[in-house]
């Protein structure tokens, strides 16, 4: 038998599942609960990302890197927004992970479908010491610029961090940080 996926999409698939973030308001959610005061990364935009692009907007000093299994990253914070490629995106998380509690980045915010954590094989990764909680968006991100339907999936920040201490949940909707923003 087939298997059918749980939500049929009248879009064609992109490779590797490498959807950039492109909706603002999912970093504004994420700004709205954090305030970097130094260099924010994302390790999966080799070309630089609507991530990186909306973090300068609002003041902060961020930068794409090419490569998320790069041996080095020095950064406050990683924030990125991952291509689920099944496998490969767990890969990435807990590399990133590493770099938290190796003191590399202070924290590390990853853009994911809301029921992401629910899979038992990734129960490791949300039962870490560093894991903070998760910022969940209170509206459903456009992945392109085509308007013609609706979104249909739920994203939360998980977040990571130095002194994560017992999970916690936040919420935002998107607004835009007041000007001018204050590490």
């Amino acid at each position: 038998m087939a298997k059918v996926p749980f939500v049929h999409s009248n879009f064609e698939r992109i490779q590797n599942d490498f959807y950039p973030t492109i909706d603002s308001r999912c970093v504004y959610g994420f700004l709205e609960h954090f305030k970097p005061n130094g260099l924010c990364v994302d390790v999966c935009a080799p070309e630089g990302s609507g991530i990186v692009d909306t973090l300068k907007e609002c003041g902060h000093n961020a930068a794409g890197l090419p490569d998320a299994f790069a041996e080095i990253v020095t950064a406050q914070w990683i924030v990125t927004n991952p291509p689920y490629k099944r496998g490969l995106v767990d890969e990435i998380i807990n590399r990133q992970i590493k770099r938290v509690e190796c003191g590399d980045v202070f924290g590390l915010a990853v853009l994911l479908r809301s029921n992401f954590d629910f899979a038992k094989g990734r129960q490791a990764m949300f039962e870490h010491s560093l894991y903070f909680g998760q910022i969940k968006l209170r509206f459903r991100p456009w992945w392109s610029e085509s308007r013609e339907a609706q979104p249909i999936h739920n994203y939360v920040w998980q977040i990571w961090k130095i002194g994560g201490g017992a999970p916690i949940v936040m919420y935002s909707n998107g607004e835009k940080p007041q000007w001018p923003l204050q590490p």
